[in-house]
């Protein structure tokens, strides 16, 4: 709960710096974003020194797939922009009796700068916190949670295909040890502008996390890519 009541915190705060943009308006922009995920996970994973391969082909991805929400404030101010991402997923996958479920978070906060018309540099963290438990025919059911920060640089790049339309693509990577051993992220999608204040968007999601801590019955172990369609909402102000 009161991870859920910190990343709706920082969502909150971000608001009121709409305010600053007072008579600057083509300075400043501000964007909310709502999307919705359908997503499944492939991989491995150690709960309290209990392992679980979870490495399931495409099908069985699709047959497992749970569900998610993002939102997204950005704040922009002429080729800067300030962007908090809140991701939650839903993640579960079985394979030969054994199962995992998992509740994660990520919170994005990242610092971009336009070079471009089309083209951006970023660089931020990424918070995890994940909750999991894992099933099988063993008797023993071992559940979690964990949480780490991960630095991360990207790019966010978008294309016009004519009209109201854009080809966009967001990826980063990071971690570098610091958290996770690697960790990266891709995001390609459409875009329709179909009005100056809203936009709809569609696209397909990857996010891979190689982390790891403790040993023995203390053993954690995340080595996951999740993969699943997104599609949202953006506001724009």
């Amino acid at each position: 709960m009161k991870h859920k009541l910190l990343f709706t915190l920082i969502l909150a705060g971000a608001l009121p710096l709409s305010a600053l943009r007072g008579g600057e308006n083509d300075k400043w922009t501000f964007d909310v974003s709502l999307y919705g995920l359908a997503v499944g996970m492939s991989g491995d994973v150690t709960v309290r020194g209990v392992p679980a391969d979870l490495d399931v082909g495409f099908d069985d991805i699709l047959d497992n797939l749970e569900f998610g929400g993002m939102g997204t404030v950005r704040i922009g101010y002429e080729r800067w922009a300030l962007t908090t991402d809140v991701i939650y997923m839903g993640l579960g996958a079985s394979k030969k009796g054994v199962s995992a479920d998992f509740d994660q978070w990520m919170v994005e906060p990242s610092l971009s700068y336009r070079f471009c018309e089309g083209f951006e540099l970023l660089a931020g963290t990424r918070y995890n916190n994940l909750s999991g438990e894992i099933r099988g025919p063993l008797g023993r059911n071992p559940s979690g949670t964990q949480d780490w920060w991960d630095p991360i640089v990207g790019a966010n790049l978008s294309l016009p295909l004519g009209g109201k339309f854009s080809f966009n693509v967001r990826g980063d990577i990071g971690g570098f040890g610091v958290g996770s051993d690697l960790t990266w992220q891709a995001f390609p999608y459409l875009g329709w502008q179909f009005a100056k204040w809203g936009s709809l968007q569609a696209g397909y999601r990857w996010v891979y996390m190689d982390y790891e801590t403790g040993s023995r019955t203390s053993q954690f172990k995340y080595d996951v890519l999740s993969q699943g369609a997104q599609v949202g909402f953006t506001f724009h102000f």
